[in-house]
């Protein structure tokens, strides 16, 4: 199968490299990686020209830069006009993320033996250090989103979908793996989680940044649930508390600490992620950077 890459990038010179390389080193067989696409929206630093310096000996790669950063679904849906017709995959990958060499075969695996799934979502591990309450709150959160989806998929960091489906996304969303999971669904296909399929990020690394972005994404999926009707697995009340009290009973003094901190964390985050969809709507569609997001570790590839 055809699959086409898609990596919208801003500012990520410190990361870029890292997230090529080990797409570049995906070990595949019924994968065929035909090209990899970085989207430079408004950089203000060498992330354009790094991607470049990888690209000039990578026949297949291309690097288009946006002047003006507009958003994550605008560098998608600028990739959308130009992508490869012949790809039967399109995948989605943050900038600063670390792929593990067997992902992209495993997506391909699951759209060829799975006929009516129409989008495959990875599993986010961070590498915060979790002998620190704040690290262990970031691995409380993905474990939970993990457990959570492994009941009702969950979609975030790599992405994929079958290529035919997507032709534009609501520029006015600001969670583009949402959105395009209501659009998969909204066509008659299913989603698919693959828990194997690994994808290392950074996640905050001070308690006002942690809270900021959980309170961004609790915007997005709000403004998704008012604007068109859809809800994320992980607003399903009744599937996060049974993960949250799973979770609890197993974890050390510690990580029952981090499940109670991130759970008090998301609460607020939430009530106030309500009242900037209410407010805010699908307006301001960019972010401020999260610096300590940008930290995840080098790895070596294949």
């Amino acid at each position: 199968m055809n699959v086409s890459v898609i990596v919208p990038a801003h500012n990520e010179a410190a990361n870029i490299e890292n997230l090529l390389a080990s797409i570049l080193n995906q070990e595949t067989s019924v994968a065929t990686i035909i090209e990899i696409v970085v989207v430079a929206s408004g950089c203000t630093d060498a992330t354009a020209e790094i991607a470049r310096d990888v690209a000039a000996s990578n026949p297949g790669m291309h690097v288009h830069v946006q002047e003006r950063r507009a958003g994550k679904v605008a560098a998608i849906n600028e990739y959308l006009k130009m992508r490869d017709r012949r790809a039967d995959i399109v995948v989605s990958s943050s900038a600063d993320l670390f792929v593990a060499p067997n992902v992209v075969e495993k997506i391909a695996l699951c759209f060829r033996d799975q006929p009516k799934v129409g989008m495959v979502g990875a599993r986010p591990v961070p590498d915060n250090d979790a002998s620190t309450l704040m690290g262990k709150m970031v691995g409380v959160l993905w474990e939970l989103h993990h457990r959570v989806a492994l009941k009702n998929p969950k979609m975030g960091e790599l992405v994929a979908f079958r290529a035919d489906l997507i032709d534009h996304v609501s520029e006015l969303s600001v969670v583009d793996e949402a959105s395009v999971e209501d659009i998969i669904r909204s066509k008659g296909y299913e989603l698919a989680y693959i828990p194997d399929a690994i994808v290392t990020n950074h996640g905050p690394e001070s308690l006002g940044e942690y809270f900021e972005q959980r309170r961004r994404i609790a915007r997005g999926h709000y403004w998704l649930d008012f604007a068109f009707g859809y809800r994320v697995a992980t607003m399903d009340r009744d599937l996060l508390i049974d993960a949250v009290k799973e979770l609890a009973s197993e974890e050390t003094p510690l990580g029952k600490a981090a499940v109670a901190a991130a759970l008090g964390v998301e609460v607020v985050a939430r009530s106030a992620g309500f009242l900037d969809a209410r407010v805010l709507g699908g307006k301001t569609r960019t972010w401020t950077q999260l610096a300590s997001t940008k930290q995840l570790q080098k790895r070596e590839g294949k």
